[in-house]
């Protein structure tokens, strides 16, 4: 008998993947090129109408507070967010926007976008503070925050009826884990999904190789800090979502900035949920 595992594969038919859409390709162009103008980004935007439409919201959140009403594309990038955080935003938005979740009633689409912004903007902020040697870019620790969870709306748009099932075993056992019963019923779970769009799509390879090993403790040195901030930015979250917010404690990051960032968090909690259902 053939014992080896499937293949991913044979797990998603390739060919239901929707393509990547054609603004994420452009700014996929953009996420390599140290030279972006202020410019070109905002064009590329702006031929998007509902990415633009998004940016603008998120720019004019009580999550990021601008003094003034942001009315561009341009405004939101000089003025608010900066470049490589709007390219990096409109990135994760363009390639979320192929995806359905319709049909997986119990899939909590403002959740998924809350521990995306939520974690991205947490561990980016960590990694500007760490004080290890090799510590992560920020930025590039902000787009694998960002698309971290990218698995779910993956498994939840080929496979609606069986992610369905399992979040309803999950809610009838909290103790459990969403993985556990995603291998259970469907063969693979977000993790490996989500490694397996990121390399089907051809992101850049630090993505698909940090969602993969982000479940998992024994990964080899190479971008183990990064995962690991990302990781704790999440756990934190996950803990602050469910109503138990605990302490911020992250190695490498110097204990006061965790608490002092930990509080802001928690100020901007409420600006970020309405941010996220905002999202949907």
């Amino acid at each position: 008998m053939d014992t080896r595992k499937p293949l991913y594969s044979d797990l998603i038919a390739v060919d239901a993947i929707p393509p990547l859409p054609a603004t994420a390709a452009t700014l996929l162009v953009m996420l390599s090129d140290p030279d972006v103008e202020v410019e070109a980004l905002a064009l590329v935007i702006e031929r998007d109408p509902p990415l633009s439409a998004r940016l603008l919201g998120i720019a004019n959140s009580a999550f990021y507070a601008p003094p003034s009403p942001v009315m561009t594309v341009k405004d939101a990038i000089v003025r608010v967010l900066g470049l490589t955080m709007v390219r990096n935003l409109s990135f994760g938005m363009a390639l979320a926007g192929g995806f359905s979740a319709v049909a997986c009633p119990r899939f909590d689409l403002s959740n998924y976008w809350m521990m995306a912004l939520g974690t991205a903007d947490l561990a980016s902020s960590m990694a500007r503070a760490a004080g290890l040697e090799g510590s992560p870019d920020p930025d590039i620790t902000y787009i694998v925050g960002l698309l971290h969870n990218l698995g779910e709306l993956l498994l939840v748009h080929l496979r609606p009826e069986e992610m369905d099932e399992a979040l309803r075993r999950l809610s009838d056992d909290p103790a459990s884990s969403l993985v556990e019963h995603e291998r259970a019923i469907i063969g693979m779970d977000h993790w490996a999904a989500g490694a397996f769009l990121a390399r089907h799509w051809q992101l850049p390879p630090i993505i698909g190789a940090s969602i993969e090993r982000f479940d998992d403790d024994g990964q080899p040195d190479e971008g183990r800090q990064l995962i690991h901030l990302v990781r704790a930015a999440r756990c934190w979250l996950a803990g602050v979502v469910a109503g138990k917010p605990g302490e911020l404690r992250v190695a490498g990051v110097d204990v006061d900035y965790c608490e002092s960032r930990s509080a802001d968090f928690l100020d901007r909690y409420d600006a970020l949920r309405v941010l996220a259902r905002s999202m949907v």
